[in-house]
């Protein structure tokens, strides 16, 4: 419940990102100067994302005091927990920072991220209640299926964290084309530092694909059932992330492709990491 609260609060997030409404309450963590926002579409936008982000948070602390209790003598889980916690109060910090400091990119960019990293240590958290305490002895081929799903998610969480900066810096609209680029034909050669931007992440883009296609040649016949089913749903939905993020110029950065393009790649990312934590143990996926 908390990971798909927490994917709702990013979504809510990309929403205020990209309707510009970031300053629609310009003071924190009050709203014009009152407890509710006044009656417009950017104010309304930017306290809903805030009473989101204090309803997750709620929910973040019970589930830590939860997981604390409940698995008290798994260090991993109580590791998660302090590291999570610090994290939120960070996350909260930052939101102020970026409404205070009006949206410096390399704050926006940040936030954005550690949003992203609260959301995996919440997965590996959730993962971890499901599947036990104890660590199983893998074999060789069972721990070059983990590698490589850690190095799939890595990836994809390196991809996330340059899109982030390239949305906070403007350069995703750096190409008005795709899969090439008018601006800059030559990637990293033609352009200036926005389109190299955007083209280090479309580079990204392709790198991680073969990193999950790795993973999942890797895993084939040995994963068990819910794992297989897992890796599919990865596959399908980074391929449908890529087509949406193409799709972002050619329908000229509609606001419902691009919130859609940020939403589906925490989905992305959570399942991602999801799958790295539980290969860790892959003969017990059925």
């Amino acid at each position: 419940m908390t990971v798909v609260a927490t994917l709702a609060l990013i979504g809510m997030g990309a929403t205020v990102r990209i309707t510009g409404s970031g300053l629609g309450c310009p003071d924190w963590p009050l709203c014009h100067g009152g407890f509710l926002p006044p009656a417009e579409q950017a104010p309304i936008i930017e306290w809903s994302h805030r009473a989101l982000a204090g309803g997750v948070g709620i929910l973040i602390v019970a589930q830590a005091a939860w997981a604390v209790t409940a698995f008290r003598r798994d260090r991993r889980m109580v590791v998660a927990v302090a590291l999570a916690l610090p994290l939120l109060l960070v996350q909260a910090l930052l939101g102020r920072e970026a409404v205070v400091r009006e949206l410096p990119p390399m704050v926006v960019a940040v936030h954005m991220v550690s949003a992203q990293l609260l959301l995996a240590l919440l997965v590996m958290m959730a993962v971890w209640a499901v599947r036990g305490r104890g660590l199983a002895v893998v074999g060789d081929a069972e721990g070059r299926i983990h590698r490589r799903a850690t190095i799939a998610a890595a990836f994809v969480g390196l991809t996330m964290a340059v899109g982030a900066y390239m949305l906070a810096t403007g350069a995703g609209f750096a190409c008005s084309g795709w899969p090439g680029c008018a601006e800059a034909p030559i990637p990293f050669v033609d352009g200036g530092r926005l389109e190299h931007i955007h083209w280090l992440h479309r580079s990204l883009v392709g790198v991680t694909f073969v990193a999950v296609g790795w993973f999942a040649w890797t895993a084939r016949g040995i994963a068990g059932r819910w794992m297989s089913a897992g890796i599919r749903a990865l596959i399908v939905l980074y391929a449908a992330q890529v087509l949406v993020g193409a799709a972002n110029l050619w329908f000229d950065f509609a606001r419902p492709v691009r919130v859609a393009h940020l939403v589906l790649g925490s989905v992305v990312w959570a399942i991602a990491v999801a799958l790295a934590v539980a290969s860790r143990r892959p003969g017990r996926t059925e």
